[in-house]
């Protein structure tokens, strides 16, 4: 990926796209950047305005011309790494459609979307109504469950809903998170620009019915007979990918967890049969948000982990300051007072080791 954005220490952004760099108020700016070529990098005050900025790096660049065509090249070749995707073409194409709908739909959408201490990078986040901001994870590679878990806990951790999307049905057919699925194989333009994209699985009715004789199935809770109480009832649901990112938007499509035995089914549902679950059952089953920590309640009663430790004072005997070179000799001889091969001489010049010398004199 070719950077175009520098970042100057005392200009600000500078696009070396536009034929003034953006800044039309300093006529002949890139001429002058381009002479500074005595200076070095680290002084010339350009760094990268593009990912590594936007990533929390500093990374120094310098500017050239080549056949006519302006560059911008880092100084640490290691930094061009960050500039290279490994995205496919039909991860790119979900992450445009999602940003276009929610945009179209009057919310604001940011694609490739980091948190302040790194540890989340949303595919694309789309903050609607809700209270929390949505993060659209488009997962088309094999990732474990534990991974997944983990990723959809830091996200909540840090205020954002995590949507999961893929079009594999292995991994949605795992039920660690609440994922969507379309169909695979489908070429990037239709994905981008498709008038067709349906959701496959993931979105579901969510209805109450009661356990009586007149419900098929056995008691989901005795597993045998009927109790007469009331119990959930989901089944798959039809739904366009644009019209789930506007609903998710606009909070009317919401996540929910449902239990059934001892296993809890994570899916996305309408907030209106969320809602008269959740009133049927007493208890909320939506994904909680970030946990506010205790402040510390005061010290502890223990003593103190922290003592302060005797001083020790390190005696160090006599010095000898052999750095001239008439200390120095070419040929190694005998040391006069442990008999081992220097080339060091004393001040009389005579072979001896430094060390032994200085041992005598501590005699």
């Amino acid at each position: 990926m070719v950077n175009h954005l520098l970042w100057h220490t005392e200009l600000g952004e500078l696009d070396i796209r536009k034929p003034d760099l953006g800044r039309p108020e300093l006529p002949g700016l890139w001429e002058l950047l381009l002479n500074d070529k005595r200076t070095p990098i680290s002084r010339r005050q350009l760094q990268c305005g593009g990912i590594c900025r936007a990533q929390g790096y500093v990374e120094w660049m310098h500017v050239y011309e080549r056949q006519g065509q302006r560059i911008a090249a880092h100084e640490a070749k290691t930094a061009e790494k960050r500039h290279v995707s490994n995205e496919s073409a039909e991860h790119q194409a979900y992450k445009e459609r999602t940003v276009r709908v929610a945009t179209e739909a009057g919310h604001r959408a940011e694609a490739e979307v980091r948190t302040k201490d790194g540890k989340v990078r949303s595919d694309v986040v789309v903050y609607g109504a809700t209270d929390l901001p949505t993060g659209f994870e488009i997962q088309r590679s094999f990732e474990p469950e534990g991974a997944i878990r983990r990723r959809n806990k830091t996200s909540f951790d840090h205020g954002i809903v995590a949507a999961w999307h893929t079009d594999d049905a292995v991994m949605f057919n795992r039920n660690e998170v609440a994922w969507t699925r379309t169909d695979s194989n489908l070429p990037p333009r239709a994905i981008r620009d498709g008038k067709h994209l349906n959701i496959r699985g993931g979105y579901r009715y969510l209805e109450m019915e009661k356990c009586d004789e007149r419900r098929a199935r056995p008691c989901l809770t005795k597993k045998t007979g009927k109790c007469g109480k009331w119990h959930p009832v989901s089944s798959v649901r039809q739904i366009s990918y644009d019209d789930f990112v506007r609903g998710v938007a606009a909070g009317e499509v919401v996540q929910a967890g449902v239990k059934e035995f001892r296993t809890t089914f994570h899916f996305w549902t309408t907030a209106v049969e969320l809602e008269r679950y959740e009133d049927t059952i007493g208890r909320s089953v939506r994904p909680e948000g970030p946990k506010p920590r205790k402040p510390a309640s005061g010290s502890s009663d223990r003593d103190p982990t922290c003592r302060a430790r005797p001083r020790i004072e390190i005696h160090r005997g006599p010095h000898l300051d052999w750095r001239a070179s008439s200390h120095w000799a070419a040929l190694d001889m005998p040391c006069r007072y442990c008999s081992g091969l220097t080339r060091l001489r004393d001040k009389d010049g005579r072979p001896s080791h430094k060390t032994c010398a200085e041992a005598q004199l501590g005699n």
